[in-house]
């Protein structure tokens, strides 16, 4: 098998990209669909910072508590989808994939930009 080549028996090892576009693209894929998973956690932040009135001062901590999962899900598939797109041939299949995984780890970026730069009084 490629890759799997004890050091030392002159075998051409498994070099380039490997998987890392579709393991990227995997990534990215969970960073939207784990806001599944931290939303009730953040509903939950919510009602705990916020009083009967609506007003709070700790805003920041229901959009750090949804998005902290999918950033982190994103910030992994970016990290390894630049190698990809770096190694591999243009109109292959890792490359396409490492592709749609930066579209969609920009999509949850700027998702995330936008509590962020609200909570900074700039919308």
């Amino acid at each position: 098998m490629p890759g799997n080549n004890p050091p030392g028996n002159n075998v051409p090892g498994n070099e380039g990209p490997g998987n890392k576009g579709t393991n990227s693209l995997v990534l990215a894929i969970l960073a939207p669909a784990s806001m599944i998973l931290t939303a009730p956690a953040s509903v939950f932040a919510m009602l705990m910072t916020y009083s009967d009135d609506g007003s709070s001062s700790r805003r920041w901590v229901t959009p750090l508590v949804l998005f902290s999962l999918p950033v982190l899900f994103a910030s992994l598939a970016l990290r390894l989808a630049l190698p990809a797109l770096k190694g591999s041939p243009r109109k292959s299949g890792n490359w396409t994939a490492a592709a749609v995984a930066l579209c969609i780890c920009g999509l949850v970026f700027a998702l995330a930009l936008g509590p962020a730069l609200d909570n900074l009084g700039l919308f």
